[in-house]
């Protein structure tokens, strides 16, 4: 396999899904992310229905829903069937191979002489530590930003909030979740239970945080990320510049960067969106978004050099 190139690496990936794409949508197995993900949305669907927050909008008739839903069959779907799941392969792939052109022997540890409880647990705290330093980043380096800005300009949630953002987050949240985990060892079919316990923790829990659910987690809002804790990340109405709460599971790593936040008082409620919000409503305006403030701002800065030299 390390003797392909990566154009190869990822064309024989991408036969490989194609290929199989009927088995890996309609295999019943609870390893099978395509499953997983069924079972999810129909559960966080029935958690907003019947036990609603109070807000004024339905499950069905909040503003966005629909738009919500075409993001999350786009990206849950078509996505992986168009090629993501085999460019996000192809990443790690290239990835390792330019270590091992550095001359880093990998692994970097060897996890299958470890006792499996010790196994899984590095396993997700390593997993769970990458996805919030990926959703860090996209936060604090702009250029990340103007990408990640579409998930925050939703005015409203609910459970198909949770696959609204733009597909270039792909190139951040995917590599740096799976990659160290291949640099430490966790690859192969060996592993498999370990991705089927972190995919189904990490996938119920970001979908309920983004429910319109009337409930309040207590002391579990310090521990694991909640719709209590992570409304707030998506408000507009909080004292830091770069947000709080970014957390996929384990909110240790929010507490460690100083970035947890949930006041007590009961008057202060989260008001959903961004400030100055000039992302359009469309799914075609909202994919173009980016690029056009990126080019623009950039043609900005070359009009002001122009006129500094004059």
């Amino acid at each position: 396999m390390s003797e392909m190139s990566i154009g190869e690496y990822f064309t024989a990936i991408f036969s490989n899904v194609w290929k199989n794409i009927g088995d890996i949508m309609f295999h019943v197995s609870w390893t099978n992310p395509y499953f997983v993900l069924l079972l999810v949305y129909i559960v966080a669907f029935l958690l907003e229905s019947f036990l609603p927050a109070k807000k004024p909008y339905s499950v069905l008739g909040r503003k966005g829903f629909w738009t919500d839903l075409g993001y999350l069959l786009f990206i849950d779907f078509l996505f992986g069937i168009i090629g993501f799941i085999a460019l996000t392969y192809t990443v790690e792939f290239a990835f390792t191979k330019g270590m091992q052109a550095m001359g880093v022997s990998l692994p970097l540890m060897n996890p299958i002489h470890l006792p499996f409880w010790a196994q899984a647990i590095i396993f997700f705290v390593v997993m769970d530590f990458c996805q919030f330093f990926a959703h860090y980043l996209l936060h604090h380096i702009n250029f990340f930003w103007k990408f990640h800005k579409i998930h925050h300009a939703q005015e409203t949630l609910g459970f198909a909030s949770t696959r609204h953002f733009h597909i270039m987050e792909y190139f951040v949240l995917k590599p740096m979740g799976w990659i160290p985990a291949g640099l430490l060892g966790f690859s192969g079919e060996e592993y498999i239970l370990l991705y089927g316990i972190y995919m189904w923790v990490a996938y119920s829990l970001v979908f309920f945080s983004h429910c319109n659910v009337n409930v309040n987690f207590g002391f579990l809002n310090k521990i694991i990320i909640t719709p209590n804790n992570h409304y707030w990340h998506h408000a507009k109405n909080i004292p830091r510049k770069y947000g709080v709460n970014y957390a996929s599971v384990l909110m240790i790593w929010d507490h460690l960067f100083r970035s947890y936040y949930l006041p007590t008082d009961p008057k202060l409620i989260p008001q959903l969106g961004v400030p100055d919000n000039d992302v359009p409503e469309t799914f075609w305006g909202q994919l173009i978004y980016p690029f056009k403030t990126l080019f623009k701002k950039e043609e900005e800065q070359q009009v002001a050099s122009t006129k500094s030299k004059k």
